[in-house]
């Protein structure tokens, strides 16, 4: 069985890649159309594949006359396999671990950031300890590298805040400096878990690397309650979700799963920083906890997300429990002053073949709903309802945006993703602009500046250049996310942004 599923497992992702090409070409030869054709019917002969044989025959009498077949009309008539084999590679997409590193000799890592890369790795750099506390408090960091001539010269309460966060969340910490013992001694005495000196080749650095990454993930398996608010976290969900299913499944006991967001949660971050967020964060938990009933299982979903897991009689009863949580935590008054408000999204589970990937969907497209009515209040999950989610905009300039707007851009639970000219004027919540270096470089990087003095908004920036000198590492220290080299290869382009999008919460 594991080898027949391996088998079509590889299909799959072989007739991914020929669709890939397809797309990429401006004009197709219909001769081509037709192999496709013949390798789709071949797929479709297997058991549960009868899909692809059905597309087979459809492409074969759709094909039109003439040698070639432009990128339009290929588009439409391959849209029932992209959407099909797009699904099955959204459920496989996984996001990359994200290398972290804090250095002031970006041009010095160049072959690190390339050798991480080459190991399907994710990088972000930062040129400051103040700056990757500000940008990079919500990335879903995986390793975090900090030149020791940093933490000698950044405010001591900086430095123990970084260690703080990374010691609560078990995130490895690699310090790198010179080759003196006695630094190293200190080093390991503020906390950190390796120390690399000029004597550490690459080779053992990639080594030393994936042994800390491996104990992080075995720790993390292991650890099953959030340490900021005391929740369970998303690795409790899939068994406490199987559990219910099997409860309903033994004595028909109905059960709800809710998820709820702050409303403006990055609002209080800008204007009063992260540890105020948090203060809110575990404060809303500890609220919750006190309103809901002690069986019921409160799960910190990511970020400012909350899910409840709760048995209940029918919709309106678990209708009636979510707008006591949502008017509990409505009139109290939180950490520095503060009145918050939560939006609230649930589905009822009343059959026990019920999957959980499918009612985390049916949650989320309520939870948006609420967002779309005014935010602050509780929707009930609907098929009839309209499915909306907040647009992002991906902006780009200068490189091929129209084969751009073709991507597999990941399925994003709170995020409906569209590229557009980077011209085009937008107010969307999260962008991600794509620009060549010297457009944010002009005027010293005025418009860096803007983006980051955003308030309510999320705008990272990958920069397109010739080649890595000073100008890009001094934009890697202002807070540009990455870079991309010409001539542009549009597979690492498209995985750059398919990654980006799955480090957002």
């Amino acid at each position: 069985m594991e080898n027949k599923q391996n088998k079509i497992e590889k299909q799959i992702n072989q007739t991914i890649l020929m669709v890939e090409r397809l797309l990429r070409m401006s004009s197709v030869p219909t001769e081509e159309l037709r192999v496709f054709a013949s390798w789709l019917e071949r797929l479709g002969q297997q058991e549960d594949m009868a899909f692809f044989a059905q597309q087979a025959t459809r492409l074969e009498q759709e094909l039109p006359a003439g040698e070639t077949v432009n990128h339009e009309l290929v588009l439409t008539q391959l849209r029932p396999v992209i959407d099909y084999v797009s699904a099955h590679g959204r459920k496989k997409m996984v996001r990359k671990e994200l290398i972290v590193s804090i250095t002031k000799r970006f041009l010095d890592n160049i072959q690190w950031k390339k050798a991480l890369e080459n190991e399907r790795y994710m990088t972000r750099f930062f040129g400051s300890v103040e700056d990757a506390l500000e940008v990079g408090y919500d990335l879903p960091i995986d390793a975090l590298l900090i030149d020791y001539d940093l933490i000698r010269t950044t405010k001591k309460e900086y430095v123990d805040k970084l260690i703080k966060k990374l010691e609560a969340t078990f995130i490895p910490l690699i310090i790198v400096g010179e080759a003196n013992q006695r630094i190293r001694q200190q080093c390991y005495q503020l906390g950190a878990d390796d120390y690399w000196d000029e004597t550490v080749t690459l080779d053992e650095r990639q080594i030393r690397l994936k042994q800390l990454l491996r104990k992080l993930r075995i720790v993390s398996s292991t650890i099953l309650v959030d340490e900021l608010t005391g929740a369970f976290n998303r690795k409790y969900l899939q068994n406490a979700f199987q559990r219910r299913t099997s409860r309903l499944a033994r004595d028909g006991q109905l059960f709800a799963l809710a998820i709820f967001d702050l409303d403006h949660f990055k609002r209080i971050n800008d204007l009063y920083g992260h540890p105020t967020g948090d203060l809110v964060l575990s404060e809303l938990a500890a609220l919750t906890k006190q309103t809901i009933r002690q069986e019921d299982e409160l799960i910190r979903f990511g970020g400012e997300e909350f899910m409840l897991l709760f048995s209940t009689d029918s919709s309106d009863v678990a209708c009636a429990t979510m707008e006591k949580v949502r008017q509990r935590i409505e009139q109290h008054m939180f950490a520095n002053g503060l009145k918050v408000t939560v939006s609230i999204g649930f589905t009822l589970i009343d059959q026990p073949s019920s999957d959980l990937e499918d009612t985390t969907s049916e949650a989320d497209e309520a939870l948006y709903q609420a967002k779309r009515k005014g935010r602050n209040q509780v929707v009930m999950y609907s098929v009839t309802a309209e499915k909306e989610k907040i647009a992002g905009m991906i902006k780009v300039e200068g490189v091929e945006a129209e084969r751009l707007q073709n991507i597999d851009i990941p399925t994003h639970p709170k995020y409906h993703f569209r590229v557009s000219p980077f011209t085009t004027t937008t107010d969307a919540e999260v962008e991600l602009h794509l620009v060549p270096l010297d457009v944010v470089a002009a005027s010293d990087f005025r418009l860096l500046e803007q983006w980051k003095q955003e308030r309510g908004r999320i705008i990272d920036t990958i920069v397109v250049v010739e080649e890595e000198d000073a100008l890009l590492g001094e934009a890697l220290q202002r807070g540009v996310t990455d870079y991309c080299l010409l001539p542009l290869e549009l597979e690492q382009v498209e995985e750059q942004i398919r990654q980006w999008v799955l480090s957002l919460t």
